[in-house]
């Protein structure tokens, strides 16, 4: 029986609280991070009672705890914000507010456009001003950790990755050595790249179109073959002019700099850990010569249009006009940090994951590389750091996560309850890669995009084997910087 993607949304969280597990962070599961099964017996657990963190009575006395982010991070994570009356922003109030209550503490922002070299900076100079940090998902990532910047977060007093305002499946991915440096959870959820499908139902209308697209995806048939079948459908002339150009409606709209969603989606990891528990490169292999294959006809197809945008350019591109005009059938879009744009949109839309590989493949993965929350080596006062920590992620779940699914995605972004159910699951089931991570030249996990797109070819076995040798010294020289 094919592993069920759309569940009920009490399912998923039961799901998520139960998945989440420790264990030795250089031990790495088989297909690490991919879906579980959710089977009758979970949809038919005893209800659920509050979870609580375990904190400890205490008074800071009005101590100040910064976060270190990125430029523009803080809107985006929403870490201090003042009350709007908008419901995702004054739920991250409500979490700043119980925390600084409950220990008399205070929160500053500071943002910088090179949030590596700042805290290098910091911790050589004796600063320790920083209560937490919080990177882009690959920009001087390795470099912090390598530096000695951040400390082993499993020695964090207080905190508890198993519970469900954590991610543990992140913090064991990106594990050195049995250290963790970075973890990731409900605390900065509402800015964590994850890419999906959104569909046009006037158009699937239109086309004549009479599958249910979410029980496709939830009987397992939701695989790159259709999608293809389907964008081959929704492409058309508009203007009659015989050429098809930026005007014209496409089948398929996608990101020319984001094969590596489709690449994890298709179940081809960039990194497995050896027996040993060291990162090597995993995608030389006859699946991934498959994912080429079909990304290649998925990409080249006449019904495809391919632009490129990042979250800071969304809002000019031609990308997001072509979306939201309804000149595109299938679209991808990383709704992890763009969902709120998903209101401008005036059609009625469906989402789904991005399809896997083949029907055979067990499991839909939902790749995910933002969000990581990292801890300043020389942060003062393990005990009050680790409670603040604690206390920022469990007031996440109680207050942010709620908005965020119940307020922010059902009642104001998605259109129906499939795609709400789908997108709650999507967020409970993300894949994190260390080859992503740590790659800070993006040249392993950007493979894809390189033969396809770049080399407008299918040859990947040539490909890696010219960069093989230097993809596996970029990855050493990064585990051996932490020595044994």
């Amino acid at each position: 029986m094919k592993r069920v993607l759309a569940v009920l949304s009490a399912a998923a969280m039961l799901f998520c609280s139960c998945a989440q597990t420790g264990g030795n962070p250089d031990e790495v599961p088989q297909e690490a991070g991919a879906q579980s099964p959710v089977t009758p017996a979970a949809e038919e657990a005893a209800p659920e009672t509050e979870l609580t963190a375990d904190l400890p009575e205490a008074d800071y006395e009005g101590y100040v705890f910064t976060f270190l982010t990125q430029t523009n991070y803080n809107d985006n994570f929403r870490l201090d914000m003042e009350l709007n009356g908008e419901a995702l922003n004054d739920a991250a109030c409500q979490r700043n507010d119980a925390v600084a209550d409950r220990f008399n503490v205070d929160f500053e922002v500071r943002e910088t456009d090179d949030v590596a070299s700042t805290l290098r900076n910091a911790v050589s100079a004796g600063d320790s001003a920083y209560g937490m940090v919080l990177p882009h998902a690959t920009v001087g990532v390795a470099a912090m950790a390598s530096a000695g910047a951040l400390s082993n977060i499993n020695e964090l007093p207080y905190t508890n990755y198993a519970m469900p305002w954590w991610n543990g499946r992140m913090k064991d991915a990106l594990a050195i050595r049995g250290k963790s440096y970075y973890a990731s959870g409900d605390l900065v959820m509402t800015w964590q790249g994850m890419l999906a499908i959104l569909f046009n139902k006037e158009l699937l209308e239109d086309l004549g179109v009479d599958e249910d697209l979410y029980a496709a995806a939830e009987e397992g048939r939701w695989t790159m073959d259709k999608m293809l079948s389907l964008a081959e459908l929704g492409a058309a002339d508009l203007n009659g002019d015989g050429t098809m150009d930026g005007s014209d409606r496409y089948g398929y709209l996608g990101n020319k700099n984001t094969g590596y969603g489709t690449q994890i989606a298709c179940g081809v990891p960039f990194t497995e850990r050896d027996e040993e528990g060291t990162p090597v490169l995993a995608f030389n292999t006859d699946r991934m010569t498959s994912v080429v294959e079909k990304y290649y006809a998925l990409t080249h197809s006449p019904a495809t249009w391919l632009d490129e945008y990042s979250s800071v350019t969304y809002a000019t591109s031609a990308y997001r006009s072509m979306l939201i005009e309804g000149r595109s059938f299938l679209t991808e879009l990383d709704i992890g940090g763009l969902y709120s744009y998903l209101r401008e949109i005036e059609f009625n839309f469906g989402i789904l994951p991005l399809p896997k590989l083949d029907e055979e493949q067990e499991s839909y993965r939902v790749f995910c590389g933002a969000g990581l929350i990292g801890l300043p080596s020389n942060a003062e006062d393990p005990e009050r750091t680790g409670a603040i920590w604690e206390a920022l992620a469990y007031y996440s779940y109680k207050f942010v996560r709620p908005a965020f699914f119940d307020i922010v995605l059902e009642n104001k972004a998605v259109r129906d309850q499939e795609s709400y159910r789908m997108i709650t699951l999507m967020h409970e089931n993300k894949t994190f890669d260390f080859g992503f991570n740590f790659d800070s030249s993006g040249s392993i996990y950007g493979a894809l995009k390189s033969v396809v797109i770049t080399g407008n070819g299918t040859d990947f076995a040539s490909f890696y084997q010219k960069q093989q040798k230097v993809w596996t010294k970029t990855l050493n020289k990064v585990y051996e910087s932490f020595g044994d």
